[in-house]
């Protein structure tokens, strides 16, 4: 972790971590917004309206239990929605060695650690929700939270990193 706050001493490591961190929040917006759109639609007629989906407010006042396969199908459309709105963002905006993760290899290792990001995703939102019962939107928080450092650092310093670049931009070590 000490590792963490002296890279940030470095101009370019800090606008990097702030763009990451704008990104990642627009991302999130987005996860939110696709997951409580399908949850919308799943639930429709219980709900008072789609905000509700967020406060649980239903029409008859019952609480609104949403099937295990359609909350976990929202969860995983919801992730990949906000992946490639990240991905287009680390590598157009974020970071300053974007155009590594433009290529095959990039692509690649991208997808690898996604992959990894949707099952601590898909396993903590299971987790806490459906086995421990958790409030659907505060599990999705402490996840969301998770992977955004997990997302970070593997970016930073195994994607978007220029120690890993061999002869030129393009080329990177797998």
């Amino acid at each position: 972790m000490n590792e963490f706050f002296n890279a940030l001493k470095n101009k370019r490591a800090r606008k990097e971590y702030i763009k990451s961190m704008i990104v990642g929040t627009t991302a999130t917006i987005l996860d939110f917004l696709v997951t409580a759109l399908i949850l919308f639609i799943e639930g429709h007629d219980h709900f008072t309206g789609f905000i509700s989906v967020f406060t649980g407010a239903t029409i008859d006042g019952v609480p609104h239990v949403t099937p295990t396969s359609i909350y976990m199908t929202a969860i995983v459309l919801s992730f990949l929605v906000s992946f490639l709105f990240n991905y287009i963002m680390s590598v157009f905006f974020v970071y300053e060695y974007g155009n590594v993760g433009k290529n095959k290899k990039g692509f690649i290792k991208f997808l690898i650690f996604t992959l990894i990001g949707l099952s601590i995703t898909t396993l903590g939102n299971y987790i806490g929700h459906t086995l421990i019962g958790g409030n659907v939107w505060l599990v999705k928080w402490i996840v969301v939270l998770i992977v955004f450092l997990f997302n970070f650092f593997t970016r930073k310093y195994f994607i978007f990193n220029i120690a890993l670049i061999q002869d030129d931009e393009n080329t990177i070590n797998l």
